[in-house]
């Protein structure tokens, strides 16, 4: 589990570094120089914590539900419960990424094997 230092930045310090973080994200100019500089930078747990819970927002969006979240993505219902309450709450610039993603039908590879899985399941249940 990630954790966070008993010893906080001051806060100065951490806006400025915040700041910074997200000056990095905005001048990754390709989706190979961002893959390299997410798996370089962010550990495998991570890497699993970040995609797990932009694929649980993702599906929350698109209406599926928790058993099927369940599932598919091997979370517990307190974890879908966080980002469902995450998104209702702020999540403002989380739903409007969600929106651009089905917009640009970047994840159909993605939802083609959701679909699959949820196809086995189905299948399971009888």
């Amino acid at each position: 589990m990630t954790q966070l230092s008993r010893n906080p930045v001051h806060k100065d310090v951490y806006y400025s570094i915040r700041d910074d973080f997200i000056w990095v994200l905005s001048a990754l100019r390709s989706q190979e120089e961002t893959k390299s500089f997410f798996y370089d930078f962010f550990t495998k747990t991570e890497r699993v914590m970040f995609t797990k819970r932009l694929a649980i927002a993702m599906m929350l969006h698109k209406a599926y539900s928790y058993e099927e979240i369940r599932f598919i993505l091997h979370v517990s219902t307190s974890t879908i419960n966080r980002v469902a309450n995450w998104l209702d709450v702020e999540g403002v610039g989380v739903r409007n990424v969600l929106d651009k993603l089905i917009r640009e039908e970047k994840m159909e590879i993605f939802w083609s094997k959701i679909n699959r899985s949820l196809d086995r399941f189905a299948r399971l249940r009888k």
